[in-house]
């Protein structure tokens, strides 16, 4: 069998009983990070030796691991903190075991995604998970495109070097957009920014630790004057006029008949 475990974010009391005892029982445990983890098991109180497996780890490992599920034996996969399997190279032990018919469990626990979408407040009853936020110009315009057609909630990971970065840029292509910004979270000095991303940048004291950005739907700053050029270029990116009118309406806090006489009429 293979077990996917979830460790704490950061506050170790957050493990479960179930967690520290499949780390005594698997016959093999793997760790993103041996040092880091390393730190769980002696707060557990368990002692037995961590394997390394990580994004950089070479295809023997994994073929080796392989090979231990496949002569009969339990292994368990913890990643640095929350759920094995989110960037990380989780999948890659499941993709293995379901190629070898082997039987795959998830031991439930914290997950930095879901509690920064709850922290923050914003809308969550549709949202989409995407990873690091892009480094490039180019890779966030494009990524800022794809957020306003999607209409939801998104959740990106940041790190300390490049947050500031990130949030002048939302600052300058979707002022107006709610977003949060969660640091630390479960520890001593957890921290969460609410607010337009200026507000947020203007109240970032401290860049330290990982941080997860959550920004809200996309509102896009526009030309109230004329809505009929963002009704078209709504329709030029493939909504359907019924949408893009929801979207317009929105955007403008207007209700949808008076979006409906302003383009249609």
């Amino acid at each position: 069998m293979l077990i996917l475990a979830a460790t704490p974010i950061g506050n170790l009391e957050d493990a479960s009983p179930r967690l520290k005892r499949v780390l005594e029982e698997a016959d093999h445990v793997y760790a993103e990070d041996t040092r880091q983890s390393g730190k769980l098991l002696k707060h557990l109180e368990v002692s037995r030796r961590l394997s390394s497996f990580h994004e950089h780890s070479g295809p023997g490992v994994l073929k080796h691991i392989g090979n231990q599920l496949e002569g009969g034996e339990t292994v368990a996969y913890i990643s640095d903190a929350g759920m094995p399997g989110i960037s990380d190279p989780g999948y890659e032990l499941v993709r293995t075991a379901r190629e070898l018919d082997v039987e795959v469990d998830v031991i439930p626990g914290p997950s930095a995604v879901i509690n920064a979408l709850v922290l923050s407040g914003l809308p969550n009853h549709g949202f989409c998970f995407m990873g690091f936020f892009p480094p490039k110009a180019e890779q966030r315009r494009l990524l800022v495109s794809r957020l306003e057609l999607l209409d939801m909630t998104s959740i990106f990971f940041e790190g300390p070097s490049r947050i500031e970065q990130a949030l002048a840029f939302l600052a300058e292509t979707i002022p107006q957009t709610p977003i949060a910004v969660c640091r630390e979270m479960t520890k001593l000095h957890q921290e969460v920014l609410r607010g337009t991303p200026s507000q947020v940048l203007g109240r970032l004291e401290m860049a330290r630790g990982e941080f997860v950005l959550v920004i809200g739907p996309v509102i896009k700053a526009i030309d109230e004057r004329d809505p009929k050029i963002r009704y078209h270029e709504l329709l030029e990116k493939g909504m359907t006029p019924t949408n893009a009118v929801k979207m317009l309406a929105r955007e403008l806090r207007l209700p949808k008949r008076e979006i409906y006489k302003m383009v249609i009429q």
